[in-house]
């Protein structure tokens, strides 16, 4: 599939870029397989400096130039600890955006576009200098005409063009590239399918907007945490303004120390906040590094930025506590079993080779304490295996172990001796909760009865369906490498016990009947037939059980 016209200028500037950090074989894959313009990369070589850096530099430097579209695919990708090795991640994650910044008064005229009003009308103060320049948009600060204090988010002029015109490139080159990563466990269209979804959430503000109102609703009771308010009638799809938070960053550790305030209080609110999204909603902030968390005072913190949103169902809660039990008895067919009921396991997986990694790994952190494991290394230690099995995850239990990584390092900034006892209480505290909970019984039992009776409601549709298939001669049988001639003994072994059996099954109850007759007495023919009858029964019956054993022995 050829690339459309109008994306032929953005195609070359890509193939360049990759061609520069040493990616030409890509290129030269996608010009033999004629998805795009042809790039002549046979005299093209990387520099030195460049040649010398790992994959993950190159990767990352050519994302960085490539711009917004791939800065923040990149970040994406950096979450995927399912896919990518852990030097790849390490490269990823130092993604930043630090891109250019557009005109203001471009800014200006999207605010009123977008609003419909003039910015005098909405704002008192208007800061010309953005505070922060990202990938997607730009920040500034303003003050309300009631004199509320807050923050802006613009979308780039363009740059929803930009993207989509990026993304279909993309889709469209992706059969070249699978083909250059097929001994990766990476299914190409469907990782393209959820970047694409997430890049086009984060291009309506909206999403971000709703996101925070659902999270300030989770802690409108709470004095712990705070989530600024969204002010929804001047948000709108390229639009953001939300209450400014006036505190210090989680990143300004030494500025916080310098209050004399509790870091390891903080740590736990912290801990203790995500848990509480996580179990009692699930639904929880999916993006909590040290930048979007904000220190209001040593017994409250406040989060920014709902772009990152994870959900998590009971199904999904109830795979890792399962998973975590199968651990702790060190019963690894226990962990295949839930890894199939969740259909993770591919029809490639080699089950003893996993198996015999899994146990090594669960015996080498069994006896060491939790306050010397880390989350991130045994997770990371996981995902590792699962890539090398092709053993594919749930995309929100993906998101939910990214986000448990990315909390464990921000509460080891505030507390060096934080360790892994306090989550895991928290899951093994809900695992028994959810147990012996009289609503979640009821609810479970309710939902299964409702499958069942969901599976008999269905079940008459699904016979006809198949009878139908029967009835047009539409049912096919695949065999593959049978050994017919065994196939034929069986069929003797079998017919012949069964002709046995008929035999044996009429004499017997021919017999009966005749004993059962109220003439029997009178007639002493008729009665020593019926014992001949039960008697040649009775050698049939030997012989079909001696030719069982035989079958049996032979088998063997």
């Amino acid at each position: 599939m050829r690339i459309s016209y109008r994306h032929i200028k953005r195609y070359k500037e890509i193939a360049q870029v990759m061609v520069k950090y040493g990616f030409s074989f890509i290129i030269e894959r996608i010009n033999k397989e004629g998805s795009g313009s042809k790039i002549d990369v046979s005299s093209s070589e990387p520099k030195d400096d460049i040649k010398n850096m790992t994959s993950g530099q190159r990767l990352r430097l050519a994302l960085q130039e490539l711009g917004p579209t791939y800065i923040k695919m990149g970040q994406i990708l950096s979450t995927r600890r399912d896919l990518l090795d852990q030097d790849m991640i390490d490269e990823l994650v130092k993604l930043r955006d630090d891109v250019e910044t557009f005109d203001t008064d471009v800014a200006m005229a999207i605010i009123e576009e977008e609003t419909g009003r003039n910015i005098e009308e909405i704002f008192s103060e208007f800061d010309k200098e953005p505070i922060a320049a990202a990938s997607i948009g730009q920040v500034y600060n303003a003050v309300l005409k009631d004199g509320e204090k807050v923050v802006i988010k613009v979308q780039r002029p363009y740059i929803e063009e930009t993207i989509k015109s990026d993304l279909e490139i993309l889709k469209r080159v992706s059969g070249s590239i699978q083909d250059i990563i097929k001994d990766y466990n990476i299914d190409m269209k469907e990782m393209l399918e959820e970047l694409s979804s997430q890049l086009l959430r984060e291009l309506d503000y909206n999403f971000e907007a709703v996101n925070a109102v659902k999270m300030k609703r989770i802690f409108q009771n709470s004095d712990e945490v705070y989530i600024p308010e969204i002010h929804m009638e001047y948000t709108t799809k390229r639009v953001l303004i939300m209450e400014r938070i006036e505190g210090i960053k989680l990143s300004d550790i030494d500025l916080i120390r310098e209050k004399g305030w509790d870091t390891k209080k903080i740590a736990h609110i912290g801990v203790k906040a995500f848990l509480r999204q996580v179990f009692d909603f699930g639904f929880f902030h999916a993006d909590q590094h040290p930048g979007n968390i904000f220190v209001l005072s040593e017994s409250q913190i406040a989060y920014i930025d709902f772009g990152m949103i994870g959900m998590v169902d009971n199904r999904t809660l109830n795979f890792l506590n399962k998973f975590a039990l199968a651990a702790s008895e060190k019963n690894v067919d226990k962990i295949v079993r839930v890894l199939t009921e969740i259909d993770a396991i591919d029809e490639e997986t080699d089950i003893e080779g996993f198996k015999g990694e899994m146990l090594y790994m669960i015996h080498y952190y069994y006896d060491i304490p939790l306050e010397r494991i880390s989350i991130g290394t045994v997770l990371n230690e996981i995902f590792r295996f699962f890539r090398k099995y092709k053993i594919t995850m749930p995309p929100q239990l993906i998101t939910l172990a990214k986000t448990i990584i990315t909390l464990e390092g921000t509460a080891r900034t505030l507390d060096p001796e934080f360790s892994a006892r306090e989550i895991s209480k928290a899951f093994i505290k809900n695992y028994y909760k959810s147990r012996i909970n009289p609503k979640n019984i009821a609810m479970e039992t309710k939902g299964n009865i409702e499958d069942i009776l969901l599976d008999l409601k269905n079940l008459p549709k699904q016979i006809k369906n198949v009878l139908k298939i029967i009835e047009k001669n539409n049912v096919k049988i695949s065999v593959e490498e049978v050994k017919m001639t065994r196939i034929e003994d069986c069929l003797k072994e079998l017919t012949t016990q069964m002709t046995m059996a008929l035999v044996l099954a009429s004499i017997i109850v021919g017999s009966s009947l005749i004993i059962a007759s109220p003439n029997i007495e009178s007639n002493m023919g008729i009665k020593y037939m019926a014992i001949a009858g039960f008697f040649i029964s009775f050698i049939i019956g030997l012989i079909l059980v001696i030719e069982i054993v035989k079958v049996k022995i032979k088998k063997r």
